[in-house]
């Protein structure tokens, strides 16, 4: 145990100088690595946001091919416009990118090419509280649709709890229902449009919604 009475300060002093001549070498060359970090940060999120600044004016010429359903030309671009594709690939790691990249993902899944939808939609997680659950419930329908009733479950499962809304909650709690009923999970399924009874009476999936419970009660 160190001896606090007698405790010599300038011992101590003296012991860091000998240290630091010892190893002063590797002190700058510590501060030199300090600097290039601190630089290279400062590089990097400048050029990310003028990646993507880039990114974003890129896709606004593609929103209107959007917006009118013409995803293959939203996705794949024109002669003088480049599309969703181009710009997830090129721009990928900037938020502009992530919007491509959701944006291609929900094209393919209305184009029908629903392991291309997966494969978009994997490379997509946003903290927003409706683009987060859209994106990943959006994965779901993939999955359904390719008849992976259980992957679409896990999917719909996470667009629910990924966000306490009124308005993604209960459509994803009645895609989730539907396909635990698919899966034959009836009592699960109940417990899912229960909630929706319970907890969100006054959005539009839950009208009917003891018709339902109750078609599947006399399924048990």
């Amino acid at each position: 145990m160190a001896d606090i009475e007698n405790f010599d300060v300038q011992d101590i002093m003296d012991r860091v100088q000998g240290k630091y001549e010892e190893n002063k070498n590797y002190v700058f060359i510590a501060l030199a690595a300090i600097i290039l970090i601190i630089g290279g940060t400062w590089w990097y999120q400048n050029n990310k946001e003028s990646q993507n600044l880039e990114a974003n004016n890129l896709i606004w010429k593609q929103d209107q091919n959007f917006d009118t359903e013409n995803f293959e030309t939203a996705i794949n671009g024109t002669t003088n416009n480049v599309g969703y594709a181009y710009i997830a690939d090129e721009y990928n790691g900037t938020s502009a990118g992530d919007i491509a990249t959701y944006n291609m993902g929900v094209g393919y899944l209305n184009l029908g090419k629903y392991n291309e939808a997966i494969d978009a939609l994997e490379n997509v997680d946003f903290e927003d509280i409706i683009l987060g659950a859209i994106a990943k419930g959006a994965k779901g329908d993939a999955y359904f649709e390719l008849g992976k009733v259980d992957k679409a479950i896990s999917n719909y499962k996470a667009a629910v709890s990924h966000s306490d809304n009124e308005l993604t909650v209960p459509v994803y709690l009645k895609k989730l229902a539907i396909a635990q009923e698919e899966a034959g999970d009836m009592k699960d399924a109940i417990v899912s449009y229960q909630r929706i009874k319970d907890d969100y009476s006054t959005a539009p999936e839950a009208r009917d919604i003891e018709k339902f419970i109750a078609r599947l009660q006399a399924k048990q």
